[in-house]
Formats: structure tokens, sequence, C-alpha cells
């Protein structure tokens, strides 16, 4: 599966318009680190690739980071990441033709930048230079998903399109909570409709605990949320949607929940028109539906 996952087709090859890929300068500096220590290699990895890259760190939003603890986490992983490296932009390239072929509309072109990301994230966006840009982390790529990506870019670049065609989403303040379930829940949706027979746990990029979620997680998550759905930041997100957060409940909860809903609006509805479902048409679906599910 994972060799599969890796194999672009033979219109894909070479790098897509938009996508920066600084991966080849990473592996110079990181091949010719000097013998030694992890806090030697550390120190030599910073003055040769962290500093000279600051810029794309600073709006990857990645602060501080401890780099000799970082190398004894990626060289167990490194052998994969090198794979992944060598094989994204041809992967990358053929999941945009192939989410081209579902939306018609999409652009051919998405800002996005290839990098390591200090186990940051897999991938997030980020406004950069007045246009929002795609972080892909090959690191952490390699550390969640192995080499199988290839569902994880096409959720991605879901998140790309739905603020391509839809300003609405762009609100003051940033995402309330409301918000962020709805666009986890639509792109876990689009990545099951572009990977047809693709098994639950893979659409939810690995999750089992998203994968097993059911009737009885969401009737409690939509009788606990009405009254939280405009938290736009701190513990209230992080329960739902925090990759890190531990609890009650898993984590990231509400991309099942958000699946959930979407899959039950979904009808009579493509990928193309449920991206354009204007904000407050789609916070009235979203609690329209937490209420019926919370009873």
């Amino acid at each position: 599966m994972a060799a599969m996952a890796l194999t672009g087709t033979a219109s894909a090859q070479g790098t897509c318009p938009g996508l920066e890929d600084l991966m080849p300068a990473f592996w110079t500096a990181h091949d010719t680190l000097p013998a030694g220590d992890d806090v030697a290699r550390g120190r030599a990895l910073v003055a040769s690739w962290f500093t000279p890259q600051i810029e794309a760190y600073r709006a990857a939003r990645v602060g501080r980071v401890d780099v000799a603890r970082w190398l004894a986490l990626f060289d167990p992983v490194a052998p994969v990441v090198r794979r992944l490296s060598a094989a994204l932009p041809a992967l990358w390239c053929d999941r945009l033709l192939r989410f081209r072929v579902a939306v018609p509309d999409a652009s051919p072109s998405v800002p996005a930048l290839a990098f390591v990301s200090f186990l940051n994230f897999d991938a997030a966006t980020r406004l950069w230079h007045d246009r929002v840009v795609l972080f892909l982390g090959l690191d952490m790529m390699a550390l969640l998903h192995g080499e199988a990506v290839g569902p994880l870019l096409d959720h991605e670049r879901f998140h790309m399109y739905h603020h391509e065609v839809n300003p609405s989403l762009i609100l003051p303040g940033g995402d309330p909570l409301w918000l962020g379930i709805w666009k986890e829940g639509l792109a876990v949706h689009a990545t099951a409709v572009l990977n047809p027979g693709l098994p639950r746990i893979a659409v939810f990029l690995g999750d089992a605990g998203l994968a097993d979620a059911g009737p009885e997680l969401f009737r409690r998550l939509a009788a606990e949320l009405p009254d939280r759905l405009h938290a736009t930041a701190g513990e209230v997100r992080a329960r739902y949607l925090g990759y890190g957060y531990r609890g009650d409940i898993p984590a990231r909860s509400g991309y099942a929940l958000g699946a959930a809903i979407v899959a039950r609006v979904a009808a009579g509805r493509d990928l193309a028109a449920l991206a354009r479902i204007p904000a407050p048409e789609a916070e009235a679906l979203l609690r329209t539906e937490l209420a019926a599910m919370a009873r």
C-alpha cells in the first residue's frame, strides 16, 4: 500500500506550479552535519538550515525548537522522510490533477511549501504574503502516516479549495468552533468522495478513535456544544479540534462529528456545491443537525 501511495502518474512528474520544495536544501544541510552528539549536530543544523529558512518557519508559526531532541526523534524515521520527499512533487501533482477531475473549477496552482516542521504539524494552512499557503511538514507526515499520505493531501487540498471559492469563511476574530467543525467535516467528506472504497480509518487519516466514532458520541457532543460554538480559542476549541487533547472524548472528535453532519446534508450536493455554502447558512445547518442528533 505504501508503494502505491507514492506512485505518481506520468503526466504528474516534476514540480507543480505553486509548490516550493525546500526538502532538497534540507537534505544538503542534514547530510553534511558533523559527526558528534545530537547537541553538536543540532547547533550545526540551526546554523545551516533553521536560521536561513527562518522566514518560512515564522510564517508557519514554528517558534523555538529543541533541535537536538528533534534529531533523536527524526533519525529513526529519516529513511521514510527521504523516500517521501523524493516522491512528494510527483505525488502532489497527481493528487492535484485527480482533484480537478472531481472538481473542475479548482485552481491548477496551489501555494504550498514542503519542509520539515520539527514535528509541529503534518500539514497546516497559514496566511503568508497575503495568500493562504499550505505548509507540508514531511517529518510529521512520515511519523503519523508513513508513506501513505495521499488521503492527507486530498484533505488539505479540499481545505484550500474551500477558501478559494468561499470568501464568506473569513470571519473577523478567527474561526469560531462551529466553523472549524464544519470545515473539518467537509474535508473528511471530500477525502471519502475522492477515494471511493477507502477504509474509514484511512479517511480519518489513521485515527482509529475517529473512525470508530458513532451515534452515542455524537449525541453527547451535540448536547454539550450549542453554547460553545462561538469559541475561537483556548480549551473549548482544543477539546473538539485539538490534536493533542487528552480527556473524556477522542481528540479531534469535532472532525468525526462534522463529517457526520455533512453526510446528513450532502444529498444532492457535490463537493463544489458543499464548498460554496455561505457561512451563515452553514452555521444554521450545523445547529439544526446538532439539535436533531441530541435527541
